[in-house]
């Protein structure tokens, strides 16, 4: 994967419940009124198939959702330079999408949003995305998670704060997106726990199954 993976935090109305009276109390106060953004650095991201590594002495949590992918699926000038997304309105973010892909947006718990959860978010492999599709039906959605064959979490779509043309509003009006960057739509407020040797397999309708097995990486968390 050629571009950087942006996500969203709070952007399902589970998480903001869960979160309420925390962000009324200091140093918030209030709730937030912009995206809450973080990155997936390139070493979590792996492709189905891949192995999601366990830390040892950590609890690792499954976190189903969609990736969208700037760009365009449409002929464009071959003269034009790589495709670049800046101030994008909601009524025009649709051109810049070039489709979505399954994702599991891999973490340690948190336990707090006052300081950025790098040792929860960007471990290695913590990143596992699917293959790309063109559709523009992400609306309503549901997003399955299986562990070893039997159902254990389903969401939809329907329940995110923000769709997917606001996200790449909001992202692009203060970073110049470039053909290749992701966008990772958020998650809701229950994960599911992985363990050593389980099978994790995310589905969606019309998308390709995402598939990774978990292995104990050793060594201290």
């Amino acid at each position: 994967m050629k571009g950087t993976i942006f996500a969203v935090a709070l952007n399902h109305k589970s998480q903001l419940d869960f979160w309420r009276q925390a962000f009324h109390e200091t140093p918030y106060k209030t709730l937030p009124q912009t995206p809450v953004w973080f990155i997936k650095p390139r070493n979590t991201v792996i492709g189905s198939g891949d192995v999601i590594p366990h830390p040892s002495g950590e609890t690792v949590q499954s976190g189903a959702t969609l990736a969208l992918f700037i760009g365009t699926h449409k002929a464009i000038d071959p003269h034009q330079a790589g495709l670049t997304a800046r101030k994008v309105s909601v009524q025009d973010a649709g051109k810049y999408i070039a489709g979505y892909a399954l994702a599991n947006e891999v973490s340690l718990p948190e336990t707090s949003f006052y300081r950025p959860a790098i040792k929860a978010k960007c471990r290695d492999g913590f990143c596992p995305v699917g293959q790309r599709v063109t559709t523009n039906a992400v609306d309503s959605l549901d997003i399955i998670t299986e562990i070893n064959g039997q159902e254990v979490d389903r969401w939809s779509t329907k329940d995110l704060l923000r769709s997917a043309s606001e996200l790449v509003s909001a992202l692009s009006d203060f970073a110049t997106l470039q053909e290749g960057d992701v966008i990772l739509l958020g998650t809701p407020h229950q994960r599911v726990t992985l363990n050593p040797n389980d099978t994790v397999v995310i589905k969606a309708a019309g998308f390709p199954d995402l598939r990774n097995t978990v292995s104990s990486e050793g060594g201290q968390g």
